[in-house]
């Protein structure tokens, strides 16, 4: 996203689209899941995640198709006593893109523009497809042999005009350190 993006403007543009689109459908159009290796004992896990939205819309059409591609980086920090000192070094990956199908029920009023409808695909598309994408990641990771990764919720940040405009993200995505469950012993 760009450094110029006016989130109160992108949320006032989505809003039109948002009062006359109904999600339909939502698939998984790809997958790839790339393990590099289990992590260590004792080692706590980070992961930092990446989220590019698009949009297909032909004028006249009563739907349009929301695209949202993922990646998901899962590390283990190694080779430091705190976490601010630790390396990260990537445990997997998970990439992937959800594809969502909107219904448009125009009903008299003018057709959305490309300008709404990438607004709404970076702020109340993306908040629509965040917990399909979370779901995904949790059964992956665990899936992968690793503990189950639960993403972070996604937060737009408040609008604040004494500061520069943030970009919608998901809070964690760069998240803190997380301590692996302890092994416990098999009873006999």
């Amino acid at each position: 996203m760009s450094e110029d993006f006016d989130l109160a403007r992108a949320q006032r543009e989505a809003s039109r689209v948002a009062a006359m689109a109904d999600i339909a459908d939502v698939r998984l159009f790809n997958a790839q899941l790339n393990f590099e290796h289990f992590p260590e004992e004792g080692n706590d896990l980070t992961w930092h995640l990446e989220m590019t939205p698009s949009f297909s819309y032909d004028e006249g059409d009563d739907f349009f198709i929301l695209e949202i591609e993922y990646e998901v980086e899962i590390q283990e920090l190694v080779d430091g006593i705190s976490s601010e000192d630790a390396q990260p070094r990537k445990l997997a990956t998970i990439a992937f893109k959800l594809g969502s199908l909107y219904r448009l029920d125009v009903n008299g009023r003018n057709p959305p523009e490309g300008a709404e409808l990438y607004s709404f695909s970076k702020t109340t598309g993306t908040i629509a497809l965040y917990p399909y994408a979370r779901e995904f990641v949790q059964s992956m990771s665990s899936r992968m042999g690793l503990p189950p990764l639960t993403l972070a919720t996604f937060k737009l940040p408040y609008p604040d005009s004494s500061t520069t405009p943030e970009e919608p993200r998901a809070i964690g995505a760069k998240a803190p350190p997380r301590k692996r469950a302890p092994k416990r012993a098999a009873k006999s």
